[in-house]
C-alpha cells in the first residue's frame, strides 16, 4: 500500500494522536486480559470460551472507533473499523468455534502471550511518554520564544514613551545643549528596540513554522512508528498464539487459518491509513506576527539603518548571528546524517514486516526498539540546535535584506557546499561533474562584506516523513525517451476528469507515458493518444516499469484518494538574482545580478537551486537570489 506520514497529513496534531495511541497502547490491556482469562477458560471447555469471547465483542465495540480513528475524529467511521479491529474480530470470531482445549495450552497462554502482551504494552508506553517529553519540550520553546515578542514589543513601547518625554524637554529647551543630545540618544535606543522587535518578529515567526512543519510533524511520525512497531508486534504475538492452538489440536486447523488470512492482511500503516482519513483537515496555520507601530509613535515596520548608532548595533548582532550560523550549520548537518542513518537502519530492520505480515525474532524488536529511543534523543538534539541555526538565519537575513548596499564589515562569510541534504539520502540526482571539496568548502571573501546564507524551508520536512519515496534523475524526459528507454508508463486505476486547462482528462483502464514524474505534490504528468499533456493525481495511476529497463525507484501501487490532491506545487515559481555568479561546473549556470529566472526545481536543503534563464537550465546558489 502507499507509504503515508500522520506528520505530513495531520497538522498540529500531537493531542490527538497521542490520544489515538494511548488508547491503542490501553487496548492492549485488554487483549492481554483476554489471553488471562482464557487460558483458564480453556480448562472449562467450550461453554466457557464461548462466553468470554462475547465479553471480548462488547469491550472491543466499546474501543473500536477510539481505536481506529482516535477519540474526537473530524470524520465518523460509521460501521468501519481499523485492520487491527478486524483482525481482532477475527480472532474473536474463532475463538467462539472452539470447543476443548488441552491444559498444556493453556499455560502457554498463561506464560508466553499475554505475558509477552504486558511486556509490550509496558515498554511502547514508556516510549510514548518519552515522546510527549520530547513535545513539551518543543512546545515549551515555542511558547518562549512568543513571550520574547511580547517582551520586546514591551521594550520598544517603554523606548518610544522615553523619546517623546525627552522630545518635549527639548522643545522646551530650544533645541539645544544636554536635552538636545539627551533626545538623540533616546532616539537611538528606540530605534535599537525596534530594530530588536523587528528581528524577534521575523525569528518567532520563522520559528513557528519550524514548529508546525518539521518539530510537530517528526513528533507525530513518532507516534507513528510506535503505534506501527506495536501492531508489528501484536501481530507476532497473535501469529504465535494461533501456531501454538494448531500444535494442539488439529482439529481447529481450519479455523486459524482463516485467522491467520485476516491478521497478514493487517500491515501496520493500514490503521495509521484509517486515523488519518478521518482526522485529516480541521486546522488552521496560526498567522504570522507583524509589526505593531508605537500607540505613541507612529512608525512603519522599516529597520532604522541609517544612523551611526543603529548600524553598530545591527553590526553587532550580524557578527553574533554569522558566528552562531556557522557553528550551527556544521552541526545541524552532521545530526541530520545521524538522524537519517537511524531511520535507515530502522527501515532496514523491520521495514519488510510493515509490508509483509510475518512473525520477527525478539531480537529484531529488541533492536528497533533501541533504534527507535535513540531516535528520540538525537532528534531532540537536532531540534534544538536547529532552532539555534534558524534562529541565526533569520537574524542575517533580515539585518543584511535591511542593510543592503552598507559595508557591515563581516571579516568571515558562511558560503554553501555543494552537496545533499544528506550524505545517505539524495533527494535528486544531478550530474555534478567532479567533487572536488575544495572549490566548494568555506572561503574567505574580504573584498564583499556579506553573509551567505543557505535559507531554509521551514514549512518543509526535514526528513521527508516515514517511508517517503526519493525519485530522482527522471525529471524533464520527453515522451520519445520515457517509451523509447523504457523509463515509466502509467496505468490509469480510476477515472479523472480535468478541472482546468493545465490538467488531463483520463479514463480507467488507459496506460500512458510519463512525461513529468511527482514531485511531491501529489500530480503527474502524462501523455494521451492525441498528444495532449497534463497532470492528473499520482494515486489514481499505477505506475508500470517497462521490462526493457532496469528496475527505478517509482512505487507501483498507491491508492486512489476520493478526491484528488490539492493543486499548488505546480505554480511557476521565479526568483531575483541578487548577485553575479559565474558557472564552476557543467551542470551550473551563469546569472547576473537584476535576472529573473524560472524555477525548474526549488532548493530542497543542498544550498542549490535549478533554473532555467534564456532556455538554458542549470544549478547556481539559492543564497544569491531571492523569491520574487
Amino acid at each position: 500500500m502507499e507509504d503515508i506520514s500522520i506528520g505530513n497529513e495531520i497538522k498540529d496534531g500531537y493531542k490527538r494522536t497521542d490520544k489515538w495511541l494511548k488508547g491503542n497502547l490501553t487496548w492492549l490491556s485488554e487483549i492481554e486480559d483476554f489471553y488471562r482469562q482464557r487460558a483458564t477458560i480453556e480448562k472449562e471447555y467450550a461453554e466457557k470460551l464461548r462466553q468470554l469471547a462475547s465479553e471480548a465483542f462488547k469491550k472491543k465495540s466499546r474501543v473500536s472507533s477510539i481505536v481506529s480513528v482516535g477519540e474526537n475524529p473530524l470524520i465518523t467511521p460509521g460501521s468501519l473499523e481499523t485492520a487491527s479491529m478486524v483482525a481482532w474480530t477475527e480472532i474473536l470470531t474463532q475463538a467462539e468455534n472452539i470447543a476443548k482445549q488441552k491444559t498444556q495450552l493453556a499455560r502457554d497462554f498463561e506464560s508466553r502471550i499475554a505475558g509477552d502482551i504486558n511486556r509490550t504494552q509496558a515498554r511502547y508506553e514508556t516510549i510514548r511518554t518519552r515522546w510527549k517529553a520530547a513535545n513539551d519540550e518543543l512546545t515549551q520553546t515555542r511558547d518562549k520564544n512568543y513571550d520574547e515578542v511580547k517582551a520586546l514589543k514591551k521594550a520598544y513601547d517603554d523606548s518610544c514613551q522615553a523619546m517623546e518625554s525627552q522630545r518635549s524637554k527639548a522643545e522646551r529647551g530650544g533645541g539645544q545643549g544636554r536635552n538636545q543630545e539627551k533626545f538623540e540618544k533616546r532616539e537611538a535606543e528606540m530605534n535599537v528596540a525596534k530594530n530588536n522587535y523587528l528581528v524577534k518578529i521575523n525569528v518567532a515567526n520563522r520559528l513557528k513554522d519550524k514548529y508546525y512543519y518539521q518539530d510537530v510533524p517528526e513528533i507525530l511520525d513518532g507516534l507513528q512508528g510506535v503505534n506501527e512497531v506495536k501492531v508489528s508486534r501484536m501481530n507476532t504475538i497473535w501469529l504465535s498464539a494461533a501456531y501454538l492452538e494448531r500444535q494442539c489440536n488439529d482439529k481447529i486447523d481450519g479455523f486459524l487459518k482463516a485467522e491467520d488470512e485476516v491478521v497478514k492482511q493487517n500491515l501496520p500503516r493500514l490503521d495509521t491509513a484509517m486515523y488519518v482519513k478521518h482526522n485529516m483537515g480541521g486546522w488552521s496555520e496560526p498567522k504570522d506576527f507583524l509589526f505593531e507601530p508605537s500607540p505613541i509613535w507612529h512608525d512603519d515596520e522599516t529597520m532604522a539603518v541609517e544612523g551611526s548608532r543603529e548600524l553598530e548595533a545591527l553590526k553587532m548582532k550580524l557578527n553574533e548571528s554569522s558566528a552562531t550560523y556557522e557553528k550551527f550549520e556544521e552541526i545541524c548537518r552532521d545530526e541530520k546524517q545521524t538522524v537519517a542513518e537511524m531511520l535507515d537502519q530502522r527501515n532496514q530492520l523491520l521495514g519488510d514486516s510493515f509490508k509483509e505480515v510475518k512473525i520477527k525474532k525478539k531480537e529484531d524488536y529488541l533492536k528497533f526498539d533501541d533504534l527507535l529511543g535513540k531516535s528520540i534523543g538525537a532528534l531532540q538534539r537536532f531540534a534544538d540546535d536547529d532552532t539555534k541555526r534558524v534562529s541565526a538565519e533569520v537574524e542575517i537575513e533580515v539585518i543584511q535584506t535591511a542593510t543592503e548596499g552598507k559595508d557591515m564589515t563581516m571579516s568571515r562569510p558562511v558560503v554553501v557546499e555543494k552537496k545533499s541534504r544528506f550524505g545517505l539520502f539524495k533527494r535528486k540526482g544531478r550530474a555534478t561533474g567532479t567533487d572536488d571539496a575544495s572549490d566548494d568548502m568555506r572561503s574567505l571573501a574580504s573584498s564583499v562584506s556579506h553573509v551567505s546564507i543557505t535559507p531554509g524551508n521551514s514549512k518543509s520536512r526535514v526528513f521527508g516523513g516515514i517511508g517517503r519515496k526519493l525519485i530522482s534523475g527522471l525529471r524533464g524526459e520527453s515522451v520519445s525517451s520515457a517509451s523509447s528507454s523504457g523509463l515509466a508508463m502509467a496505468k490509469v486505476k480510476f477515472a479523472y476528469e480535468a478541472t482546468d486547462e493545465s490538467e488531463l482528462t483520463v479514463v480507467v483502464g488507459e496506460t500512458l507515458p510519463v512525461t513529468e514524474i511527482d514531485d511531491g505534490s501529489g500530480w503527474t504528468q502524462v501523455q494521451n493518444g492525441s498528444g495532449a499533456k497534463g497532470l492528473v493525481p499520482t494515486s489514481y495511476l499505477e505506475i508500470e516499469q517497462s521490462s526493457q529497463s532496469p528496475q527505478s525507484s517509482f512505487s507501483t501501487k498507491k491508492v486512489g484518494p476520493k478526491v484528488a490532491p490539492r493543486r499548488g506545487a505546480k505554480k511557476v515559481k521565479y526568483m531575483q538574482v541578487l548577485y553575479d555568479y559565474s558557472p564552476r561546473g557543467d551542470d551550473e549556470m551563469a546569472v547576473q545580478a537584476g535576472d529573473k529566472v524560472m524555477v525548474v526545481s526549488a532548493d530542497e536543503g543542498s544550498g542549490w537551486t535549478e533554473g532555467e534563464l534564456n532556455g538554458e537550465r542549470g544549478l547556481f546558489p539559492t543564497s544569491y537570489a531571492k523569491n520574487v
